[in-house]
């Protein structure tokens, strides 16, 4: 879906025109918030309910969405805050994901391992930023939105954390 169609869809949905446009975006955007939530959490069961709550938010604040910004950064910094205050508040923010759900291989679960203890061992920043950038795909400007830094800083983060990760793969 191109980025105008998604605006005109939230402001449906802002003028309270109808209910079809916001089950239109959530159907567009669900299984993406789903993987970066399940990618912060490492918990499909988690995931699941804290998507579930990030499109409940998202509803209750779609008003005060701007058009000038990226509808994707939007809603991205929602689920970023969602999984933050779940950790806060349960205390999990030093475990380690579970692994990912059934590999093709033990090569791919050792693979998959290696990477999740190299970015557990990552500062927050850097890990969120390459998670964005690596995983979801998203531009450093995305990024720069939803974490609220300069597009530099989000270059940089995401620089620093592969060279870390470099240096302890040598290690």
């Amino acid at each position: 879906m191109k980025a105008e169609e998604i605006k005109k869809l939230v402001r449906r949905v802002q003028r309270h025109e109808d209910r079809e446009a916001a089950d239109i975006l959530i159907r567009h955007f669900y299984r993406e918030i789903y993987a970066f939530v399940y990618r912060q959490t490492g918990n499909e069961e988690l995931a699941m309910d804290l998507t579930q709550e990030v499109f409940v938010k998202l509803t209750k604040s779609i008003h005060s969405y701007l058009p000038t910004a990226s509808f994707s950064a939007f809603l991205y910094r929602i689920a970023r805050n969602t999984v933050i205050d779940h950790l806060r508040t349960s205390k999990q923010a030093d475990e380690l994901p579970e692994t990912v759900t059934a590999p093709d291989s033990l090569k791919q679960v050792e693979d998959r391992l290696d990477v999740q203890m190299l970015l557990s061992r990552l500062p927050e920043e850097q890990r969120e930023c390459i998670l964005l950038y690596y995983i979801q795909e998203l531009t450093y400007r995305e990024i720069s939105q939803i974490l609220g830094i300069p597009i530099p800083t989000a270059k940089s983060r995401v620089q620093r954390g592969l060279a870390a990760c470099r240096k302890m793969m040598e290690e």
